[in-house]
């Protein structure tokens, strides 16, 4: 009896133990893809400043009325595009979407603006 109980703990302690590493290479899984991601956007900021010379955004929002907004936005530098995109990323009330283009691809200007009045008013 002694000896099943020794097994069976050995079994338990040796399960714990291979949960904890698969936990570790979980979260390093989740490190890698995090850094591939942030490796792929800085590779579009700086592909975009190489052949355009500026990065092009068109960006879409719905604020939490409905209010829709569409827009281009120029950057000239790396660091004046990554600042614009973590605000605009605090500012999002609802659906909305930030797209790097090319500059054949920016929105026209008479396209861009905002459309509609909110769900509420009338």
């Amino acid at each position: 009896m002694d000896y099943q109980k020794e097994a069976h703990n050995s079994l338990v302690k040796l399960y714990k133990e291979k949960v904890k590493e698969c936990d570790r290479l979980e979260e390093k899984v989740r490190q890698l893809r995090h850094n591939l991601k942030c490796t792929e956007e800085e590779f579009e900021v700086y592909k975009a400043l190489a052949t355009d010379g500026a990065i092009y955004v068109n960006t879409y929002s719905q604020d939490c009325d409905g209010v829709r907004s569409y827009s281009t936005d120029k950057f000239d530098s790396a660091e004046d595009y990554f600042n614009a995109y973590e605000s605009f990323c605090k500012s999002v009330e609802g659906s909305c979407s930030w797209e790097i283009v090319s500059k054949e691809d920016a929105r026209p200007q008479e396209e861009c603006g905002t459309y509609g009045q909110g769900w509420g008013i009338k």
